[in-house]
């Protein structure tokens, strides 16, 4: 992959640079899901957003750079529920609860989804673009989670064990099927309640095991024994 430009970002210190960012992010971001990451270029970004190039070059660096921060906006919520102050005082169900809930509704958002198609159809071309995604967004969420047992471990509130893998399989329980199927466009999003629901039963069998899981009332499979 190419860049526009190689330069080191600054982060803005004064209130219009603070806005002038969010209004480049906010029209990078609508402009990759209408015409495709590729099919877009830093003047195309700038003449929706207004300003300058040098503005956009001064706080992202080059159009990858703004892509990264564009992902990584939308993980904020979902990273910041990890690194509160108050995470580490509350039970590891009730932590894992509200991560849980905060993941499924970011991204189970349209434009969550929009973002991660782009990605995939893109990331054959360019690779760097798929490295890009993952590292502001799912790896950032996992490294925090990681952390965070890492943390629990040293208390002797968890058994020791390897922390990114663990990280990623509850996440991945979390996601499960409903990622594809919202992906797919088969089904619309799940209710708040229903996403509740789900969490609370991942994270029981998470932290206790299908055995005492299984005793949990669920809905009929379909399945033929």
């Amino acid at each position: 992959m190419t860049s526009d430009r190689a330069s080191a970002p600054a982060p803005p210190t004064t209130k219009r640079g603070r806005q002038r960012r969010e209004a480049l992010m906010d029209a990078a971001q609508w402009l990759f899901l209408e015409r495709g990451y590729g099919q877009v270029s830093v003047n195309d970004i700038v003449a929706e957003a207004g300003g300058s190039l040098s503005t956009l070059y001064r706080h992202f660096g080059n159009k990858e750079g703004l892509f990264q921060a564009v992902i990584g906006r939308r993980s904020h919520h979902i990273y910041d529920t990890l690194t509160s102050e108050s995470i580490d005082d509350l039970p590891i169900e009730s932590a894992l609860q509200r991560l849980g809930v905060s993941l499924l509704i970011k991204i189970m958002d349209d434009e969550a989804l929009g973002l991660y198609r782009e990605v995939v159809a893109e990331c054959p071309r360019q690779p760097e673009l798929a490295r890009l995604f993952f590292g502001a967004g799912p790896g950032r969420v996992r490294e925090a989670l990681a952390d965070y047992f890492g943390r629990r471990m040293e208390r002797g509130l968890l058994p020791c064990c390897d922390t990114v893998e663990l990280a990623g399989i509850f996440l991945g329980m979390v996601l499960g099927e409903w990622q594809l199927i919202r992906l797919l466009q088969l089904e619309p999003p799940p209710s708040r309640a229903a996403i509740e629901s789900r969490v609370s039963r991942c994270v029981d069998l998470f932290l206790h095991g299908v055995v005492k899981a299984s005793r949990m009332p669920t809905a009929p499979s379909g399945r033929r024994s």
